[in-house]
């Protein structure tokens, strides 16, 4: 019984937690860019290929983030356009307002902004609206299959504690027939 009791409490104290955007973002691989600094579409594709990113953030002098460029920006924007990534400044480029979103935020509250937004990326902001990271559709995806893998464990678990449970079961009533 006391088995199967902490089994529970586990699977309980999962459920009750909710993950804050802070616990899954990637904050280490975080680019920035500033903007008004004559940097080009191709100065950007060259930091997403030489990093292996996907985006880069645009910030103004003061350090505020004021754009995204993305690899379907570049598409969209540049490549269509069959002319040279280097006559377009990253400002024509760039996916403006930034959609934002707070470290504590949840994720829950992340994946219905990026849907309502049809975005893959957010940037995730401290409560000073300092950048701190920034929320990808792969990371949401990383934490959703450690979710799913820890479910189908805990189902095993729980599945061993219930054949074992009728095995006891079982067990007790044939020795109370037998008696």
């Amino acid at each position: 019984m006391g088995r199967e009791s902490s089994s529970l409490k586990k699977v309980d104290e999962l459920y009750d937690s909710v993950s804050a955007v802070s616990e899954i973002m990637s904050g280490e691989d975080t680019v920035t860019i500033t903007s008004e600094s004559g940097n080009t579409a191709r100065d950007v594709a060259e930091i997403m290929v030489n990093k292996r990113i996907s985006s880069v953030i645009v910030i103004d002098k003061k350090t505020k983030p004021i754009g995204i460029v993305t690899q379907k920006d570049l598409v969209r924007r540049v490549c269509l356009k069959d002319m040279s990534a280097s006559r377009f400044p990253v400002e024509e480029i760039m996916s403006s307002p930034l959609i934002t979103i707070m470290a504590y935020d949840s994720i829950d509250t992340a994946s219905r902004i990026m849907t309502q937004n049809r975005i893959k990326h957010l940037v995730v902001l401290e409560e000073d609206n300092r950048i701190c990271g920034l929320l990808s559709v792969t990371d949401i995806t990383k934490h959703l299959a450690k979710i799913l893998f820890n479910d189908y464990n805990r189902y095993g678990s729980l599945k061993s504690l219930i054949d074992m449970t009728n095995t006891t079961s079982i067990a007790h009533d044939e020795n109370a027939q037998s008696s």
